[in-house]
């Protein structure tokens, strides 16, 4: 076994062990890790193994060659805690990773290559991202929080989206709020338009709220 560390500090271990998914010890963990075999349309895999002591994620690629893309001591907060698979797309594939179990940072997000399982794009948190392949699309906010960040994953083409100046930083005060994701309603997406809205002043009651709408039409970003 050799450890190789990315350019982003990830441990990836390469090896040959097989999928393991028991533990005498601890029975229930079996109903917890899901073990299943993730398939990618050129033919890698990615998996889930456990024991005892640790989970692990593997990526397969299309030539069977192993590595182990992240480990967890904590077994039972496995897809809850650290890594989990989000999408597929044409050439990556996305990964989520809770840094705290429930609350209260927002998970952020790597975009992996589908045909070695290296990290290719790391995007911090994200607005929304498709489970749809036919939209092949992530949404975040650019650094300064002042424009969205529109991302065509199969492209890998981004699009810039302004906002008003300052109106997410003056939003975070007048809410109390440390992460602008969380200003954010729940996307609705029909077709290829979603809107997307936002909190600007601190809500009066749970049915008069002062927000923002942000309509977007992914065909404009197809090409």
């Amino acid at each position: 076994m050799r450890v190789i560390i990315t350019a982003l500090g990830l441990l990836i271990w390469t090896t040959s062990f097989g999928q393991n998914c028991f533990c005498d010890k601890d029975t229930t963990l079996s109903e917890i890790v899901n073990c299943d075999t993730i398939k990618f349309d050129n033919k890698a895999k990615l998996y889930w193994s456990f024991n005892c002591d640790s989970s692990w994620l593997t990526f397969e690629s299309p030539r069977h060659f192993k590595n182990v893309i992240f480990t967890l001591d904590l077994v039972g907060y496995t897809g809850r805690l650290g890594f989990s698979y989000a999408q597929e797309y044409k050439h990556k594939f996305l990964i989520q990773n809770r840094l705290i179990s429930g609350c209260c940072d927002p998970p952020e997000f790597f975009l992996l290559d589908k045909t070695n399982g290296e990290v290719k794009d790391t995007l911090t948190s994200v607005i929304f991202y498709s489970d749809k392949r036919q939209l092949p699309f992530i949404i975040r906010l650019a650094e300064d929080n002042n424009a969205l960040t529109v991302y065509n994953v199969d492209k890998q083409k981004k699009y810039f989206i302004k906002l008003e100046k300052g109106q997410i930083k003056k939003s975070l005060k007048a809410n109390d709020e440390m992460f602008a994701e969380y200003l954010f309603d729940e996307p609705i997406l029909k077709g290829t338009i979603i809107s997307l809205t936002y909190l600007l002043d601190k809500p009066v009651s749970e049915n008069i709220r002062n927000t923002k709408t942000i309509i977007i039409d992914f065909k404009k970003y197809t090409y």
